[in-house]
Parts: C-alpha cells; sequence; structure tokens
C-alpha cells in the first residue's frame, strides 16, 4: 500500500464513515461524499483509487456504479459495495462493474472486516500492476 491511495466513501452515516479511522491509521486519504451525485462530482474533480458505497444508504448504487464504468476517466477505479446477502444486491452490483462485495449484517456491521476487504481489493491491483 502506498500513501498515495485515496478512497471515497459514499454515504456519510456512520455505519460506513466508522472504518475512517482505520483507513487512515492505515495510511489511506479518506473522504465521504453524503450520495452517489455528491460522490460522481467527487470522483470527476479528483483521483481517486477506490469507492465503497452501501446499497441500502446512499441511493441507487447499481445505477452510480454503472455510471462511473460508463465514464472512461473513471474505470480504473476500483468499487466495492456493501450489500445485503440475500437481497440479489451483490450480484447486481458485480454484473454492473464493482469489483467486490461485503455482507452488510445490519445488526453486526464489523468496520475491521470492511477493512481487511479494502486492502485486500487494493493488495490485488497493486499485485496485478507488477
Amino acid at each position: 500500500m502506498t500513501q498515495s491511495q485515496r478512497i471515497l466513501i459514499v454515504g456519510g452515516d456512520a455505519h460506513l464513515s466508522c472504518a475512517r479511522p482505520a483507513l487512515e491509521q492505515r495510511g489511506f486519504a479518506v473522504a465521504i461524499a453524503k450520495d452517489c451525485d455528491t460522490a460522481f462530482e467527487t470522483l470527476l474533480g479528483s483521483s481517486f483509487d477506490l469507492v465503497v458505497t452501501d446499497s441500502s444508504r446512499a441511493g441507487n448504487s447499481i445505477e452510480f456504479i454503472k455510471r462511473i464504468r460508463a465514464t472512461p476517466q473513471l474505470t480504473a477505479i476500483l468499487i466495492l459495495i456493501v450489500a445485503e446477502w440475500g437481497t440479489g444486491e451483490p450480484t447486481l452490483a458485480l454484473r454492473a462493474g464493482a469489483d467486490a462485495y461485503e455482507r452488510n449484517e445490519a445488526r453486526r456491521f464489523d468496520p475491521s472486516r470492511l477493512v481487511s476487504s479494502i486492502e485486500r481489493l487494493l493488495n490485488r491491483q497493486v499485485a496485478a500492476a507488477n
């Protein structure tokens, strides 16, 4: 992991943003966007390595993923979606272009598991580039 890796978390609620301190402690630069529209504008205006979005809290995440993948200057950004298992959303997100998903277990959300998923995804990208 390099200092330059930047993460955009979509949906500024405590559910995802609770992982921010752990990510920053590991050297990631983290920004928060309140919703998918704000996030898309942020992505156009700045460089990010990874977007984390929550299908249940950030608006229409599937359309957001499609929009990112349809924008040439954003296609290299990794996308991790937090989605509830059993709803079909993880499958829809992967088909739309998400790179990975993390299960959302509403009563037992574990920020450390999210941080681990983010690190694995970014490390996989670094390994593939080498």
